[in-house]
This record gives C-alpha cells, sequence and structure tokens, in this order.
C-alpha cells in the first residue's frame, strides 16, 4: 500500500510527516511464536537494514517493536538480499 494512500492521522507515527516516492522494499516474517524477522531494502542500492524484534502489547495496541541492523550485500552478489 502506497504510504500517501493512508491518512496521515491515522497513527500517531505518521503525523507530521510528508511522503515522497516509494523506494523501499520491506519483507516481514514471523515464526508463529511472536518474534520476527524482516529486511528493508532501497532500490538501486546495496545497502539494507535487518531487524527483528518481538510483539508486544501497548494498552490495547498490538505492535511488533524492532531494532534495526545495517547491511550490504556481499561484493558481487546478484541476489537481492532477500530469501
Amino acid at each position: 500500500m502506497k504510504p500517501h494512500a493512508l491518512n496521515d492521522q491515522a497513527h500517531p507515527c505518521l503525523r507530521e510527516l510528508e511522503f515522497g516516492r516509494e523506494i523501499y522494499d520491506v519483507e516481514i516474517y514471523g515464526n508463529g511464536q511472536g518474534e520476527y524477522l524482516g529486511i528493508v531494502a532501497e532500490d538501486g542500492g546495496p545497502s539494507r537494514i535487518v531487524f527483528r524484534g518481538p510483539l508486544v502489547r501497548e494498552g490495547d495496541v498490538r505492535l511488533i517493536r524492532a531494532r534495526g541492523v545495517q547491511a550490504w550485500l556481499q561484493k558481487g552478489s546478484e541476489d537481492n538480499g532477500r530469501g
């Protein structure tokens, strides 16, 4: 879903943001036990952000609280960094 398709007041994390063109792909995988692993890739670049974290509850809201680590494609790799 395109960010600009979202109501910018739909959630506090979107307030006061302006959106540009889409350049990031995100993949998130769960293990069925409330833990998640994901990757963020920027179009046309070798850098990635790999994140992992738990599903937590804050009040009545469930969310994934993840911490990211920088990662890069290995030199000569034609893989897109996912999989």
